[in-house]
């Protein structure tokens, strides 16, 4: 029984050691796992940005080649500039109530005209709009 309890023994604190051992090595373990998550979460956020730029930067190509175009030089001259081919007339629209005015040949570089003045509403004390806020429909 004695050999028994040395052998059982003697096994028990081997199996200590082993899982001591075991628990020191998780620890470590445990935290290149956590970076290594961290790291691929942050590479896919940049893969997702650059897939995102690259769109982008397609887009404005695009915007880039229409910019460069003679159909684009032509549309920007005639609204912008009142450019008329030869042999081309030009009818000019009023302007209706609530629409911007087209710009014209003597002024390119003015302004737009300035929206018309909003009259202030009178004032009301605060009671009163808490009232109508409740009581009217």
């Amino acid at each position: 029984m004695s050999l028994f309890r040395s052998i059982f023994t003697k096994q028990f604190f081997l199996t200590i050691i082993l899982l001591g051992m075991l628990v020191l090595l998780s620890f470590p373990l445990t935290r290149n796992w956590r970076q290594r998550r961290a790291i691929d979460r942050e590479i896919k956020g940049l893969e997702t940005q650059v897939n995102d730029l690259e769109h982008k930067n397609s887009n404005l190509k695009t915007v880039i080649d229409y910019m460069q175009s003679d159909q684009f030089v032509e549309e920007e001259a005639r609204t912008k500039l009142n450019y008329k081919k030869p042999g081309e007339s030009v009818a000019i629209v009023e302007n209706r109530p609530g629409e911007v005015a087209a710009p014209s040949a003597t002024g390119i570089f003015d302004l737009p005209p300035a929206p018309p003045a909003q009259t202030t509403p009178t004032s009301v004390a605060n009671a009163n709009k808490w009232l109508d806020y409740f009581f009217k429909k």
